[in-house]
């Protein structure tokens, strides 16, 4: 719908063709930065604590997004993130058991990395004895061409200092004021890992609710490694009995 008459229309075309190139060029300009301003106002008014990446995605889909398709789009939204030092999650079909265990699983011999592509967890055996690289699925050259490129992440086991201090809390959880002296004795000697299990054999109860407490947290620390990593889950992990 036009409200403008025609005559006055004619007019205003007369007058804008009468301003040299030069000054049609900055009348646009002008005019492109009050509609960018009140783009950005009413995006910061939406979302007041939006980070300056996100408000240069948010512009870039407000006036262009419309003109390109959807991997276009995408490829162009992941451009203006790495150009502000922001990073997309990355989002991955993630085989948590596999993941979970590699992230428990302590080898001088065997390194475990995420593919990014498939969300499998691949392995590269640093010395063979006898064991086939290719049944461990990554060749040590395969290993390095994926780092380089970025769809292997590495995997590094969780801290043992951590782990130590899931046993410690657990201990404080245990209401048997006998066992809780004997699990506390054990992490106070050699091997205390070794020593808190032998010392746990002696309640199945409490054993078996040590297991629950340790998947738990091997949970919330594998969420808190994808985090780390900015990758984004796109499978739910298997829910485990309580």
């Amino acid at each position: 719908m036009r409200d403008t008459s025609p005559d006055i229309d004619t007019r205003y075309r007369a007058m804008l063709l009468a301003r040299s190139g030069e000054e049609r060029l900055q009348m646009a300009a002008s005019m492109h930065a009050t509609a960018r301003a009140l783009v950005m106002a009413s995006v910061r008014e939406a979302e007041p604590d939006i980070t300056p990446a996100r408000l240069r995605q948010a512009l870039f889909l407000r006036f262009y997004g419309h003109e390109y398709d959807d991997d276009a789009r995408a490829r162009i939204l992941a451009r203006l993130a790495m150009e502000t030092g922001m990073v997309l999650p990355r989002r991955v079909p993630i085989n948590w058991d596999d993941l979970e265990i590699a992230l428990t699983w302590r080898s001088d011999d065997i390194k475990p990395f995420l593919d990014l592509r498939t969300g499998t967890v691949r392995h590269y055996e640093l010395s063979a004895f006898g064991i086939d690289a290719e049944e461990l699925g990554l060749t040590e050259d395969e290993a390095d061409e994926g780092e380089a490129e970025g769809y292997l992440v590495r995997i590094e086991p969780i801290e043992s200092s951590v782990e130590y201090g899931w046993m410690e809390e657990f201990i404080g959880s245990v209401t048997d004021a006998r066992l809780r002296q004997r699990l506390s004795h054990a992490l106070r000697g050699r091997r205390p890992f070794r020593r808190f299990k032998d010392a746990l054999a002696a309640s199945v109860a409490e054993r078996e609710r040590w297991f629950r407490f340790h998947d738990q947290r091997v949970r919330e620390a594998t969420r808190g490694w994808l985090a780390e990593h900015d990758i984004e889950p796109t499978t739910a992990p298997e829910t485990r009995p309580t």
